[in-house]
């Protein structure tokens, strides 16, 4: 093969073409020729029904297994994570050589077992819980709702994405992991026109992810099943016996949806939750995921490797021309030509490679996310383009090293990154892009620039945002074993193309450990197949490792590791979990500091993986909690105390040179970490000043030398004087640490009493029968819940106004933060955070039919002061426009109210509200969606332009407050869309959501 190249004016371009063209498809009129490809969405209009239904029983038909709980078995495999015997079970099932299921929810193992395996009460170990087939029924696939003349029309017509689980009731089961919503079976159906003009084409849905295993039918014909949740596939509908085209011959897509379990311990959700695409190609096309820009320079020949898939579906054997052109941001184009006779055979994908010398261009990096456009064409002999694609690329170097850690185009630096869960309030895993948009920028606010996708493939728009963003990404396969090596395999082929990732994680934690040396091996063959410069890792340990990552790991435990193995890489990819919430906050600003610090030691690439930027579903603890509280944003995008530390230790301490610290202004931090009715004799403020004084109720307190800069600084608060030994906040059934034992009282009201007497220097007194009498000056926060039988009361600080002032060493205030206290509720206010300057997100909707606005509600005295101690029921809805509620929220992990409910009540002063578009006047070949769509469901699409679109108007109630309304704007232009405004807020001025966040 031979190939010219050369730099042009900051440019790259290469151009490899593959001789002539024979027997290639001409195109109809109506498609124009510059758009061969055509990719339409096929998200609207699908008929739902939710399970059970007489079709709706879990697994794959038949689950007849005999019990053999209690017993042991030979010949057994651990199978990833699953975390309930249901889960262990039905992945059994679905496994056609599986005959054997083992399983222990207590430490959250499961075996499966072939036809070989041997089980008896006397082979050890014995599990709890577990199952026996002596045969393997075959996939049942003959369903009612499959067949193509089912009547559908009384099953709901929704859009998707779409999660049916979140919009469940929570009940409390033993299944504590999944946030206590059931999980089931449910199904979709869509009704769809294929274009007479297609007839010839090369026509499939692509999913981008369906959870969790997906059985698909076309017009009654079972075509596939696909069975991780988390990476997309592709559903060829042109060869299928009896696909019908033109716009009096109705097809139907049937999609069985089996979301009773799966392999997390977190909530999964159900559903086709992320976007669907109908793609008509020519016979000879680019396969899917085929095109590969790597974005690593390569060191040793300073070239950049280019790898293009593609394939013929036509008959005989004709040659094709192929182009590549790399071009800069600024659309200059010049082509040098490179030719090359290939030979295309039907049904046998042909790879092109070719090297591209890397001189004269700009890397990627976290501080300028420099992105170029690579374009890939497919052209016939007569000139004729078959074939398009065009993909976003970043170019820049990486290197490990296990005595200096990770560096990036020549430049070392520590990673600062977050850990994520894959669900919101209200949407649950089905996460609009906007919403996406939004967790990125506040990643970035709080010094994070590494994403780890934990523990699943994220969607594609997601790495997109990344990219252009300037964060770094961990992308994390999900199950681990050797039937799981082709969804390692899938997820490297789709995000491979990013400049982002730097590694691929085979495993997460136990799972790492529960499978031998070939299963690494096979995983790295894997990865390495398809990217073989990329760094391959763990967050646990396995075999075939480039990068080894611990989780949770002390000080000592890298430090022994280093000893034993000095050449491999080292990474904190997993920390601190530290729990917190809005109201009633926990102190563990010391168990992020103490946490955090093996990747600080100087062989350590640095910390990456903190859990988690924002709560999530699931993982909750017990009930009646159902969400987690390890985020430092609420599963409601507002801030917890603790995204203030980070705020403090990874931006205003950290120097604007560094290499991976996000390109935001270095802005000092004040911050009183309390709420007004919380605070008892003391308040916690954090400041990047030298010194810190408080003002409360206007009388300004001694100047405190701020003597450990990053941790908070405990503020005096002069406690009020007691009147009638009066304690008005109930402390019963909650413990508070930081007490002093009085040992002389031996009652409840004798300890009342004592405080009482103690004056200023008591104000929480608690009894309980085995432990007796403590009292003292404890903060609030410190008060967790107990089983023990505690009572007790404790003062309340009248605070009307508490200011904390920042000096810097000459004395110069350099900071502020006031907080208010607030009178009664007399009203609602209403902010639109998402899109917002305030957040990176925009400053409009596109009316696109999936764009979504996060607002939040505010309940306020009649000065307008936030009200954090009263509970209001809020009322959201759509008073005009385009758009519909789809999800509401509040941050509270203990919150049971429906997400598609429209009333939530208020936590902390404040509740969430999420509204998307419901008109389309933005895709791309709207026409083709009325074309193709046969149902009219919830989203409007105007083939047309849309002209002048009212702004969406939505309001906020609760009885006996004044309603509040807000405009949210709306857009028909596609530069408003979450990706090119992301790509506009690189080097953003600030964040001020965070900033000037009240609640």
């Amino acid at each position: 093969m031979m190939g010219l190249v050369m730099p042009w004016h900051g440019q790259l371009v290469v151009v490899l073409l593959l001789a002539a063209c024979a027997g290639c498809m001409v195109h109809d009129a109506n498609i124009a020729p510059e758009s061969p490809r055509v990719s339409v969405p096929f998200d609207y209009r699908w008929r739902f029904q939710f399970g059970p239904s007489p079709d709706g029983a879990p697994g794959p038909g038949s689950t007849d297994f005999k019990d053999i709980s209690g017993q042991g078995c030979t010949n057994i495999e651990h199978n990833p994570h699953r975390v309930t015997p249901t889960d262990c079970m039905l992945a059994c099932a679905y496994n056609q050589d599986c005959h054997v299921w083992l399983q222990d929810s207590k430490i959250r193992v499961c075996y499966h077992g072939g036809v070989d395996s041997k089980c008896s009460p006397s082979i050890t170990p014995t599990l709890p819980a577990g199952g026996q087939r002596s045969s393997v029924p075959p996939l049942r696939t003959s369903y009612e709702n499959a067949k193509q003349s089912l009547n559908d029309n009384s099953w709901d017509l929704i859009d998707v994405p779409h999660d049916f689980v979140v919009a469940g009731n929570f009940k409390n089961m033993s299944d504590t992991h999944h946030s206590y919503l059931p999980r089931n079976v449910s199904w979709y159906r869509k009704s769809f026109h294929l274009p007479i003009d297609w007839k010839g084409s090369h026509i499939t849905v692509y999913f981008e992810g369906v959870f969790h295993v997906a059985q698909i039918w076309v017009n009654g014909q079972y075509v596939q099943m696909h069975t991780c949740g988390y990476t997309g596939f592709t559903v060829r509908l042109d060869n299928v016996t009896g696909i019908l085209y033109g716009n009096d011959s109705t097809n139907v897509i049937a999609v069985r949806v089996d979301a009773t379990f799966g392999s997390g311990h977190w909530y999964e959700g159900g559903g086709i939750y992320r976007r669907t695409h109908l793609i008509r190609t020519n016979p000879i096309h680019f396969t899917h995921d085929g095109v590969f820009i790597s974005p690593e320079v390569n060191v040793t020949t300073k070239t950049i490797d280019v790898s293009v898939e593609l394939e013929s579906f036509s008959t005989g054997s004709p040659k094709v021309l192929v182009s590549c052109t790399i071009s800069d941001p600024a659309g200059a184009m010049s082509n040098i030509t490179a030719k090359m006779a290939v030979t295309m055979e039907a049904g046998h994908p042909q790879t092109v490679r070719i090297a591209i010398p890397a001189s004269n261009i700009q890397l990627w990096s976290i501080k300028k996310p420099y992105l170029y456009e690579a374009s890939v064409v497919i052209e016939g002999a007569d000139g004729s383009i078959l074939d398009t694609h065009t993909v976003s690329v970043g170019f820049r170097q990486t290197h490990w090293s296990g005595a200096s850690g990770f560096s990036m185009n020549g430049n070392a630096f520590k990673f600062r990154g977050f850990s994520h869960h894959n669900s919101f309030t209200g949407v649950g895993t089905a996460i609009p892009d906007r919403i996406h948009l939004f967790r990125a920028q506040a990643s970035r606010a709080v010094g994070g620039s590494f994403w780890r996708m934990s523990h699943n493939p994220y969607l594609p728009a997601l790495y997109d945002f990344l990219d252009v963003l300037g964060i770094i990404s961990w992308d994390e396969n999900r199950d681990y074993g050797m039937e799981y090596v082709g969804a390692m395999h899938d997820m490297v082929k789709r995000d491979r193309g990013h400049p982002s990732i730097v590694v691929w994680s085979y495993c997460n934690e136990v799972e790492c450990t529960q499978y031998n040396k070939q299963t690494g091996l096979s995983f790295r063959a894997a990865a390495k197949a398809l990217d073989p410069n990329r760094a391959v890792g763990a967050n646990g340990g396995t075999d075939g490792l480039d990068v080894q990552g611990i989780s949770h790991g002390s000080n000592a435990s890298f430090i022994n590791f280093h000893k034993s193995n000095p050449d491999m890489p080292l990474v904190l990819s997993e920390c601190c979990s530290c729990q917190t919430q809005r109201m009633n906050r926990i102190e563990t600003t010391t168990c992020m500091h103490d946490q955090n610090s093996p990747g600080l030691l100087p062989y350590v690439s640095g910390s990456l993986g903190v859990w988690t930027l924002f709560d999530y579903y699931g993982e909750s603890h017990g009930f009646p909690s159902v969400t987690s509280s390890y985020g430092n944003f609420d599963l409601a995008g507002f801030p917890k105390p603790h995204a203030y530390w980070y705020v403090l230790n990874w931006m205003a301490m950290i120097s604007t040179d560094d290499y991976g610290r996000p390109p935001l202004p270095s802005n000092h931090v004040t911050r009183i970490l309390d709420l007004p009715g919380e605070i008892t004799t003391r308040v916690e403020v954090l400041s990047s000043g030298a010194a810190l004084q408080l003002i409360v109720n206007g009388k300004p307190g001694d100047k405190v030398e701020v003597t450990n800069p990053g941790e908070p600084i405990q503020a005096k608060v002069d406690a009020p004087e007691r009147v009638n030994c009066s304690f008005p906040r109930n402390l019963t059934s909650v413990q508070c640490r930081g007490l002093d034992h009085n040992g002389n009282v031996k009652t409840p009201g004798q300890c009342k009493s004592a405080c009482c007497d103690a004056g200023p220097s008591c104000v929480i007194w608690q009894f309980a029968e085995k432990q007796g009498c403590w009292m003292g000056t404890a903060d609030l926060s410190s008060c967790e819940p107990s089983e023990d039988p505690w009572v007790g009361a404790g003062d309340i600080v009248t605070v009307k106004n508490i200011t904390a002032l920042s000096f810097d060493t000459t004395g110069k205030v350099i900071g502020s933060h006031t907080i208010l206290g607030a009178a009664q509720a007399s009203a609602i206010s209403l902010e639109l955070d998402v899109p917002s300057p305030d957040t990176g997100t925009g400053t409009a909707l596109v009316l696109d039919g999936h764009d979504a606005a996060l607002v939040k509600a505010s309940v306020v005295d009649a000065a307008g002061v936030l009200v954090t101690d009263q509970v209001v029921n809020i009322t959201f809805r759509v008073a005009g426009g385009p758009g519909a509620l789809i999800g509401i929220g509040n941050g509270d992990n203990h919150l049971h109210a429906n997400a598609k409910s429209d009333n939530v009540p208020s936590y902390g002063g404040l509740a969430r509200g999420i509204f998307q578009v419901n008109l389309d006047c933005v895709s791309k070949h709207r026409d083709r969606i009325v074309q193709i769509d046969v149902d009219h469901g919830p989203t409007t699409v105007n083939p047309g332009a849309c002209g002048t679109v009212d702004s969406i108007s939505v309001e906020a109630s609760s009885p006996g407050l004044q309603t509040a309304h807000l405009t949210i704007p709306v857009s028909t232009s596609a530069e408003d869309l979450p990706l090119p405004v992301a790509k506009k807020s690189v080097a953003l001025e600030g964040f001020p959501f965070l900033t000037n966040f009240a609640g």
